[in-house]
């Protein structure tokens, strides 16, 4: 029986990405049961797209949507999680292109290895700033096997009853670090984070293939303000328990 998969979109101020990140859900090698799209609106100041670019699309019939006319940040993907029809989920930032064999790379390993599965993998080298390895595992470093790390970003893929752990806390922030807050509650109850493998063989395997659409301008990590709101949430979750691998 094929695995049901709900897979969530997010767009912010990228819908040029969101046919092509479409298209290539679509054609995975495992199909997801389900595409939802949760769109917030970009900040007037740097401008505002048309919504016509998120409801006429390519395969658009192939997509619910959610199309806000307010910027409710990030959480909510995740608070949606636990509506899915899927026993999986994966979430995808707008800046994520993964190859066809993505979701079957990642159900190689979310049960057999009780862990959820991420297109970028980080292990940090302190308790108290964002210093971590590099190159990071995924696209970045193309690990050959898979390898388990103290976050996972850019896609979360998971079993849809894990959502409800995100929740064990609140956030320390609502607008940054849910990727560190997810693992360490994850952690709590003995499910592990893993960067599948990338070979740079094989990129069908990926869990994106153009990672350079990651860096541009409207980044929220490229802002430099953000790197006391990630010092601030991975204090956070260490004094609270979160265990990194490395330390």
């Amino acid at each position: 029986m094929t695995p049901r998969i709900s897979v969530i979109l997010t767009a912010w101020q990228r819908p040029q990405n969101l046919e092509e990140q479409v298209d290539r859900v679509l054609r995975q090698t495992v199909p997801p049961h389900e595409v939802v799209l949760w769109y917030n609106q970009p900040p007037k100041t740097l401008g505002l797209f048309e919504k016509k670019q998120l409801l006429d699309f390519r395969n658009a019939g192939k997509v619910k949507k959610i199309v806000c006319d307010h910027n409710f940040g990030i959480i909510p993907r995740f608070a949606m999680a636990s509506a899915m029809e899927g026993e999986y989920v994966c979430i995808f930032d707008d800046d994520t292109m993964p190859g066809e064999r993505w979701f079957e790379n990642c159900l190689r390993y979310v049960d057999s290895e009780k862990a959820m599965c991420g297109t970028i993998g980080l292990r940090f080298l302190s308790k108290t700033e964002p210093k971590t390895e590099v190159p990071r595992m995924g696209w970045d470093g193309c690990n050959e096997k898979v390898e388990f790390v103290d976050l996972v970003g850019h896609s979360w893929f998971f079993r849809r009853e894990w959502a409800r752990f995100f929740w064990d806390t609140e956030p320390v922030i609502r607008s940054f670090g849910e990727d560190i807050h997810f693992g360490a509650m994850l952690q709590r109850h003995g499910i592990r984070l893993a960067c599948p493998p990338h070979p740079k063989s094989d990129k069908s395997l990926w869990g994106s293939v153009k990672g350079e659409l990651g860096v541009d301008r409207v980044a929220i990590s490229s802002n430099k303000d953000r790197s006391k709101d990630y010092a601030l949430v991975l204090r956070h979750e260490v004094e609270n328990g979160f265990r990194l691998m490395l330390l």
